[in-house]
């Protein structure tokens, strides 16, 4: 009879850590108590999943990947079709009352589907063109998480396809390079919109002296201005009187044509020549053209005249930027940025010049858990969640580590990553000592998921990141993420029991 070995550690860990998020939400405010008995109830159904998980062959899930993978995808096309809109993402699906988030059954999903391919292709991953289809399948959930539009959620994804890649065998330095093209691919657009942000102040001064009512519209909306002005045909079915006064103001072809003179007008008058680059259409597909045709004369080259090792390095190199210049121009255009994430990317940089949105968010989280001290002010003590109006916004969600803060401390705080790294030094372990490459990398993948959520939203908490809207596993409120949650830590207890049998 063959002895079931589970690892009980991992278990007491994951539930301690869940407990103190049960608790914390409870004492939190008087609606608080409501999340709380919620999120037992979505506790115990994460249980449930964990042991599901635990005791079915994960070499099954290999059997199964593509499908899985396949029915992830559908559903998120199906979110984008007919979900719910939820803080400015279309990223729920309701079925009856209950909210879904595809996204978190995505990321499992993908782990899933590339444990399973590079598990097969084990002995050719070095080669730079095995690195297409791994790319390709993070590539689509990626881009339609981006589109819902949920940033957040679709960065996570890179770090995971390139940790697995690199412990599947592929080449370092090309995966370098593949981190390079993903930061600037973030990066581009990004910048842009910083730079169309802080000019709204001189447009605003700038529109005084022409249109007075233009200028008062573009000072109420603020950098929501762009969204009219960039694409007005969004809004052209809809009644003027519907949109308010300042947006259909702002969206007569007169006023539209006045700001974009305006805006170019500012933009000259301020130089920045890596602006202006990255922001012509003309500049960069020249580019983009000119670094693929040198790539593709390099590569010819080497292959069959030369075979010196620099024109293969060059060749790289020039590959990296084409792509990089190809994949921030791809992002720019297909994905429109959304207001509120621009700045949360512009308020991290200094919060104290946002007082409304995420500036105030990032603000009162800090004043939420330094206000803790040492021990806390106590549980259900806790002062900027009180009330019909919290001090801190999603204070049981995103920042839900700054209100552990409060109540327990600098000391609940310790015990609450001290678990939850616990957690991920478990999964590690379980990684390197798994008996098989396809556990091994589906260990990987979900230990780095679990990492890459403690590690962004602490760094958030403590306004060391910007505001992206990731949970705390385990401890945050919420449903999909603590099941999905569970269900990849019930992976991990199955990988760990399965090395001490030969089945």
């Amino acid at each position: 009879m063959t002895t079931v070995r589970i690892d009980w550690s991992m278990i007491f860990f994951a539930l301690a850590a869940s407990l103190i998020g049960v608790l914390t939400i409870y004492g939190g405010s008087t609606s608080g108590e409501v999340l709380a008995k919620r999120q037992l109830v979505w506790l115990a159904i994460g249980i449930i999943m964990m042991f599901a998980f635990a005791f079915i062959n994960y070499q099954n899930l290999g059997s199964y990947a593509s499908i899985i993978y396949g029915v992830g995808v559908l559903l998120l096309v199906i979110t984008l079709i007919i979900g719910t809109e939820v803080k400015g993402a279309k990223s729920w699906l309701r079925i009856k009352g209950l909210g879904f988030q595809p996204a978190e059954f995505m990321k499992i999903a993908l782990i899933i589907a590339l444990s399973k391919y590079l598990s097969m292709r084990e002995k050719k991953i070095a080669n730079v063109n095995e690195l297409v289809i791994p790319f390709l399948i993070a590539f689509f959930p990626m881009i339609l998480i981006a589109i819902q539009p949920d940033l957040g959620y679709a960065i996570l994804v890179i770090p995971i396809l390139i940790l697995m890649l690199f412990l599947a065998g592929a080449n370092i330095n090309i995966l370098l390079g593949f981190v390079i093209v993903g930061f600037f691919t973030l990066f581009v657009p990004m910048f842009l919109e910083y730079h169309k942000y802080i000019i709204i102040d001189d447009i605003v001064q700038s529109l005084r002296t022409e249109n007075i009512k233009l200028s008062d519209a573009v000072r109420i909306l603020g950098f929501e201005s762009w969204s009219y002005i960039e694409h007005p045909s969004n809004f052209s079915n809809i009644k003027p009187e519907t949109l308010g006064w300042a947006k259909s103001t702002i969206l007569k072809p007169e006023n539209i044509e006045l700001f974009k003179k305006s805006s170019e007008y500012i933009f000259d008058q301020n130089k920045s020549y890596v602006r202006d680059i990255l922001s012509s259409d003309k500049i960069m597909i020249i580019s983009i053209f000119i670094f693929s045709i040198i790539y593709g004369i390099s590569t010819f080259f080497y292959y069959f005249f030369y075979r010196v090792n620099i024109l293969k390095n060059f060749g790289i190199f020039t590959l990296i930027i084409a792509l990089a210049l190809m994949s921030s121009y791809s992002l720019r255009k297909l994905i429109n940025f959304k207001p509120h994430q621009v700045i949360r990317i512009v308020s991290f940089a200094n919060p104290d010049k946002f007082p409304k949105g995420a500036g105030y968010q990032l603000r009162h989280s800090i004043i939420t858990i330094g206000s803790g001290k040492m021990f806390g002010k106590g549980f259900g003590q806790g002062d900027m969640t009180k009330g019909d109006v919290s001090f801190l916004p999603e204070w049981y969600n995103d920042f839900i580590f700054s209100v552990v803060g409060e109540q327990f401390g600098m000391f609940g705080c310790t015990i609450v990553l001290i678990l939850l790294f616990g957690l991920v030094v478990r999964g590690m372990s379980i990684t390197w000592r798994s008996k098989d490459q396809f556990g091994m990398l589906l260990a990987s993948g979900i230990t780095a998921e679990l990492f890459l959520h403690v590690a962004i939203n602490v760094g958030i908490s403590m306004g060391l990141m910007p505001v992206t809207g990731i949970p705390l596993v385990l401890v945050s409120y919420g449903g999909s993420n603590m099941v999905f949650t569970y269900a990849g830590l019930g992976i991990l207890l199955n990988i760990y029991m399965r090395r001490f049998t030969n089945i």
